[in-house]
């Protein structure tokens, strides 16, 4: 199975949708909020890839969308939510102990616009970065999650100028 992971499109979705054309081998595609409605724009756009999405705290109107989810994937747990509710831009202390209590094998977030990725225990704790608008002075970022043969293999990507 192959993953795309997105964060923080904030209704640009140009460079999100390179990703996907560039990875049309894609099993699902994962939003982690700002905007929401991107998500919404791209399964209607790739409706051969399933869509799971989240909001986030610019994200308003939300209807039923959801916060954040727990969703399984070739028997992996992967909890998803934007992070601001996890003051993640303080420390990651509560995404620990949120994936310890749901005994996840990836937590998923977004809202800093920085990539990180952390391995405690046997959960990853993966932060994409932003598709549109980075603050780490780098590329507009995304992630891509294989799971073959019970393995997780996560990876950050950076788009190319």
């Amino acid at each position: 199975m192959k993953i795309i992971v997105l964060s923080d499109s904030h209704g640009d979705i140009d460079k999100a949708e390179e990703v996907v054309r560039n990875n049309s081998d894609a099993d699902l595609i994962i939003h982690l909020g700002d905007y929401f409605r991107d998500a919404q724009k791209l399964a209607s756009k790739f409706p051969h890839i399933p869509v799971e999405y989240i909001y986030g705290n610019s994200d308003f109107l939300v209807e039923n969308v959801q916060a954040e989810r727990l969703i399984e994937c070739c028997g992996k747990k992967i909890f998803i939510t934007h992070g601001h509710r996890y003051s993640v831009k303080m420390g990651y202390e509560k995404l620990y102990k949120k994936a310890e209590e749901l005994g996840v094998d990836v937590l998923l977030f977004g809202h800093t616009h920085v990539t990180d990725m952390v391995k405690r225990g046997n959960c990853y704790i993966l932060n994409p970065g932003s598709i549109s608008e980075p603050r780490d002075f780098s590329s507009e970022s995304y992630a891509i999650i294989k799971i073959e043969d019970d393995v997780l293999q996560p990876e950050i990507c950076y788009m190319k100028d």
